[in-house]
């Protein structure tokens, strides 16, 4: 029996919409964040390690495992910059960094969430001063995929936990909510830019 043509098409066709719906809506999650975090009196603007852009999963194109064009997660990251700072600078003392995952695809992750906090105690070892990385933009995608990480954090309460690589040390401390808990900007406020605020303010005491 053969495949019918017609049917295959409107598959591939709503497979497609459905992808472009649910990523438009990921993505327009985080930018209303951004959007709220700019008016806070804290200034959290989004860091940018190459450009105005999100970090999704490393990809492979690769024909043995290849990994598709689908994003698992968006991933931003907010710091208070000065006037005339730019990056951030990894030899020396480094502010708390702020954070917002959406997770839509991860292994035995149940329900697509949002995941949101702080990064504090943000250390590179003493033997890699001067070397690479020397800022922190140049491991958000490093640390997207692997800091912030599985089981799901949504109905857990708060998440605290350590991050050691060869290259950087930090604490990571969030909490996590359904992204269908998060229907409109009003939501979005509650649940993700309110509390994320209140993290940043504590760890920045």
């Amino acid at each position: 029996m053969g495949i019918d043509a017609d049917r295959l098409a409107q598959q591939v066709k709503l497979a497609y919409e459905f992808m472009d719906a649910l990523h438009g809506q990921a993505i327009a999650l985080v930018k209303d964040v951004e959007a709220q975090l700019a008016e806070a009196p804290e200034e959290l603007t989004c860091v940018r390690p190459g450009g105005y852009r999100y970090t999704i999963n490393p990809l492979s194109m690769g024909l043995d495992r290849p990994r598709t064009v689908i994003a698992d997660y968006y991933s931003l990251f907010f710091h208070y910059f000065a006037q005339r700072e730019k990056t951030i600078p990894l030899d020396g003392d480094v502010r708390s960094i702020a954070f917002v995952k959406v997770v839509l695809r991860e292994h035995e992750l149940r329900h697509p969430e949002v995941r949101l906090g702080v990064m504090t105690g943000v250390t590179k070892p003493p033997d890699l001063a001067g070397k690479w990385p020397k800022k922190f933009e140049e491991l958000v995608s490093r640390l997207s995929h692997r800091a912030l990480t599985r089981p799901a954090w949504s109905g857990r309460g708060t998440v605290e936990q350590l991050y050691q690589s060869s290259y950087v040390s930090l604490t990571v401390r969030g909490e996590g909510v359904r992204l269908s808990e998060l229907p409109d900007s009003e939501a979005v406020a509650n649940r993700v830019v309110n509390p994320l605020l209140k993290m940043y303010r504590e760890a920045t005491q």
